[in-house]
This record gives C-alpha cells, structure tokens and sequence, in this order.
C-alpha cells in the first residue's frame, strides 16, 4: 500500500533539483564538446575510408613508390582484369579457384614443397626474380646469373611477350636455362633476362629474372611494360602472391602442417578503432582527475629481448626450421650493412651486393651466394654460414 507525504510549504527535499533539471544543466555545459567530438569522428572516419591504402613494400601493388608495382596493377585493371594482393599460397589458392594468373612477386623463403604446390595450377604462373634455391625448384636447368645491367637486350626468341617487348635495357640479373622446355628470352651471351617453360596440358610458366621489369621506376623503360602486361594479362583475374615471413602453406587444399594463419577483418573496422580510440582518449582527459602523486610499481616480471630472442631461436630449432631462421637472419645482416653503406633498407639486391663488394674487395658472386643463397642442409652447413655471414658484417663495419 502506497502512501503519500505532502512537504510544509517552504521545505526543500534535497538540493531541490530533479533527474531532468540535473541533465539538462549538463547537457547545456558539455554540448559544444560533444558536438566538436562528434564531427571529428565523423571526419576521421570519411577522411580514413576515402583515402586508398598504400604501402612502401617493393613489388606491392598497393605501393605507388619507385620499387612498388602499383601502376602496372593500374594498367590491368583498367583493360578489364581484377588483381588482388595475397600473402598466404592458400588464400592464392581460394581465390584463383583454378583459374586466372599466378604472380609470385616477393616472398621470403619457400621450401620445395610449396613450389611444386605452384606448379600444379593449370594457369599462367609469373616468377619474378626467384632466388637460386626456388629456381632449382622449378626447373633443375635454371640456375641464376650475374648481369651487367648495361646496353640493351633483343628478343632473340618467339615467345609471344618477347616479341611484344621488342627489347629490354638495364636488366641486372639473368637466368641460366639448360632445360628442353624452356624458351630462353633477351639472352645477353650466357643468361636471359626472361624464360618462358612449356607445359603439357596448361598455360606456361614465365620467369622475369629483374624485379625492375614490373616496378613502377622500371615499367617506362623500353620493352619492360609490354614484357610485364603480357606475362600478367592473358587472364582476367590475378593474384599477386607476397609471401608473408611465415607463411608455410601451399597452393590447394591439402594444408596438413601448415600453422600460418592470417586474420581477416572489414576494411572500415581499422578506421573506426582509431575513432574510438582517439574519442576514448580525449574523453579520458576531458573527465580525469588527479587523485594525487603518482605511484609506481614493479612489473611482476621483466623478459630481457635477448632471452625473447633465445625463445625465437629454440622454436625455429624445434621446428627443423633452418631455411626461416638463416632468411631472418641474412635479411637483418642485410639491412644493417645496407644502413652502414647509407642504402635503404629497400635496395635491389644487385645494389646492395655490389656496394658491399665494392667496400670490401671481396667476390660479388661470393657476396650474393650468402646474403641470397640455398638453405643449409644441416647444422654444421648452418653454422659454417652464421659464421661466415658474421665475418663478413664485420668487414663492412670495420672499414
């Protein structure tokens, strides 16, 4: 049963204010900010979705810089073929679904069973400057050569992208082609700077011994975008394979053994955690208080980024991993010495051996083998590389 009290006339119940007296007077204080937040929200969010995404990656077609591959994506798409970017050989495998073209344009290792995963697409399949180890892997005939990179190459074949090209200038590696199937293309005496593989039964395999050939700086010299377009377009669909340091799936379905795994999420969402995070931040110093003195206390435990290093080290031991660790291993010497020759940690491979050379006085072909050279067989031919490659580290610094 309810009841009712009536107050003395003159009597206040509290302060005297209600709820709605109480939100209007803050709304009324806090309006104008609320207002400014909102309209930051709103703009980052439009400015974030609107602006395309870039990258400085080499070979990236998301990177519009000298050593991205951006414009020669551009020019595809505008002729009617889709190209998309992949970082795992089973998301390249999803997307192509049988069809379409295969650019294999950057990765950091692949072991042999992941290239003969490549080789089974029925498609055309593009290699852009693959290393020694991957060359034997796709064809025991193909093995790389130095080039000088200076005068200019012919179509010396009848391949259809050769004669289209017409010719090429400034090529700096090549590639040796001893092999039946093989069309070798530009030949500068010895080496070609592009080799084209027959197969029975699908589309060839081409093999571009520069990465220049397809990057935005190199696309405008000579024969280099007709050779790039004509390599890449036959199909209407492309995927561009940059390989992920981890990544240890293959192309199809079988992906037994393989721990690599990507996350995929909206591209909106990134721009709208950004949002929130700068509101929730501007809100916290809006409402905080000061309570006092700042308090300190010890972090219950400190892990040392030598002994996080050691851990890294155990997995790959554990793993069998030694092609992984010698590629982290050789691309961390590589940029030190890249930073110590004042090179960007994005120079060619061609660049930076023949800076190193140059400072050393030692043998470029020495130089390239262990900076880009086979994996280890063993531990002891592991060991007998970290060693070697530290020697020469320490050439560079010292002089």
């Amino acid at each position: 049963m309810s009841r009712t009290v009536a107050a003395p006339d003159g009597f206040l119940l509290g302060d005297g204010s209600t709820a709605a007296v109480v939100g209007s007077a803050r709304w009324n204080r806090s309006r104008w900010l609320v207002t400014v937040l909102g309209l930051v929200l709103v703009l980052l969010v439009t400015v974030t979705l609107a602006r395309p995404a870039t990258s400085s990656t080499p070979l990236s077609i998301s990177n519009p810089g000298p050593t991205g591959a951006r414009a020669l994506a551009e020019v595809l798409r505008d002729q009617g073929v889709s190209v998309e970017e992949v970082d795992t050989l089973a998301d390249a495998y999803r997307r192509l679904d049988g069809g379409g073209t295969l650019v294999i344009a950057s990765y950091v290792f692949l072991e042999d069973r992941q290239v003969a995963s490549i080789a089974d697409h029925a498609g055309d399949i593009v290699w852009i400057d693959p290393d020694a180890n991957t060359l034997d892997a796709i064809d025991p005939g193909l093995s790389a050569e130095p080039a000088t990179g200076e005068g200019t190459l012919v179509a010396d074949c009848d391949a259809p992208a050769a004669v289209a090209a017409g010719s090429l200038t400034g090529v700096a590696t090549s590639i040796y082609a001893d092999s039946p199937r093989a069309v070798p293309c530009f030949t500068d005496g010895y080496g070609s700077a592009y080799v084209m593989l027959e197969r029975n039964g699908a589309r060839p395999v081409h093999v571009l011994a520069d990465a220049d050939i397809v990057s935005n700086a190199g696309l405008a010299t000579d024969g280099a975008a007709a050779l790039a377009l004509w390599t890449t377009g036959h199909a209407e669909h492309v995927v561009w394979y940059m390989g992920g340091e981890l990544d240890d799936t293959v192309f199809g379905t079988d992906q037994a053994g393989s721990t690599y795994f990507t996350p995929r999420t909206p591209p909106w969402l990134a721009a709208g955690g950004v949002a929130a995070a700068i509101t929730a931040l501007v809100a916290a110093a809006w409402q905080g208080r000061r309570m006092g003195r700042l308090v300190t206390e010890p972090l219950p435990v400190i892990v040392r980024a030598s002994e996080a290093t050691r851990g890294r080290g155990r997995l790959y031991e554990r793993g069998r991993a030694r092609g992984h660790a010698l590629a982290a291993l050789r691309a961390g010497a590589a940029a030190r010495m890249a930073s110590r020759l004042s090179l960007p940690r994005t120079a060619p491979r061609g660049a930076l051996v023949s800076a190193i050379a140059a400072h050393t006085e030692r043998d470029g072909a020495e130089i390239d083998l262990l900076l880009y050279g086979p994996p280890p067989a063993d531990d002891h031919d592991m060991l007998d590389l970290l060693a070697r490659l530290d020697s020469l580290e320490d050439e560079v610094h010292r002089s």
